[in-house]
């Protein structure tokens, strides 16, 4: 694969192409300019970029010279949601918790220091709740994500804790005054979650929003601990530990439809 030079540090075609296209996740139309600024590629190589996706239909150019996500990336996005034998098996179970508590849940995994959100069902009762599918949120910061890092050192498909977003002083980032931002505390939070089964983010990543969330199949499993399954909802809502237990339920649930699947294929 051919690479170039940016920064003393050589990047393939493959990862400048996934640079700019991850340049417009949870964003709306962008410019040349804007996307330069997002991607810190050089102009030249962004606006050529552009325009072989725009042409392949990766991206969509508009009159005002502006770019944005095209056909191919939504069918593409379409048919991994399609596929994904998880999702299949998380959506009956996420749609029924929501009906039967009226807690939102959401599923989700950790890709590198960032939570993902792969899916959501709203509850009644959670109210209006910030996060929305395919968005990135500090891994640290959200219940799903601390879960599935505290399970991480035991799962065969393990995950360092200690590849976190942290500012310029080398503390964790913090989005609210209480996100956890030293590693001494925070190691203190993994290894209660692991004892009690479940971490809880109480106002974290959002002001006023809390989480329960559980790893979905066992740490010890060549396919357990990859998601993780959360509840979100205003504070005074959401009481931690005695929804911890049909949060873990329904995590199984989930886990027993996906064996069942992988079986039947078998």
């Amino acid at each position: 694969m051919r690479t170039t030079q940016t920064g003393g540090a050589p990047i393939s075609v493959v990862d400048r192409v996934s640079t700019v296209l991850e340049a417009f996740n949870g964003t709306g139309p962008l410019t040349l300019a804007q996307v330069t600024a997002r991607t810190k590629l050089p102009r030249s190589s962004v606006h050529r970029l552009l325009e072989q996706l725009a042409g392949a239909g990766w991206l969509a150019r508009s009159p005002d010279q502006t770019y944005e996500l095209g056909v191919k990336a939504y069918e593409l996005g379409q048919a991994a949601l399609n596929q994904n034998r998880l999702l299949q098996g998380a959506r009956p179970v996420m749609a029924a918790f929501a009906r039967r508590t009226g807690y939102t849940m959401q599923l989700g995994v950790v890709d590198g220091a960032d939570t993902v959100y792969l899916a959501k069902v709203n509850g009644r009762l959670s109210g209006p709740t910030p996060t929305a599918v395919g968005q990135r949120i500090p891994a640290h910061l959200t219940a799903l994500g601390k879960v599935v890092l505290a399970y991480a050192e035991t799962s065969p498909r393990r995950i360092s804790p200690r590849g976190l977003h942290t500012d310029e002083d080398g503390a964790l980032v913090r989005r609210t005054a209480l996100s956890i931002t030293t590693a001494s505390r925070f190691d203190s939070e993994l290894a209660q979650i692991r004892d009690r089964g479940g971490a809880f983010d109480r106002g974290e990543a959002f002001p006023g929003i809390a989480c329960v969330g559980v790893s979905i199949g066992p740490p010890d499993h060549i396919y357990g601990n990859m998601a993780g399954l959360s509840i979100c909802g205003p504070v005074g809502a959401i009481d931690h530990r005695k929804l911890l237990g049909p949060v873990r339920i329904a995590a199984r649930e989930i886990w027993d439809r996906c064996v069942a699947a992988d079986l039947a294929d078998h």
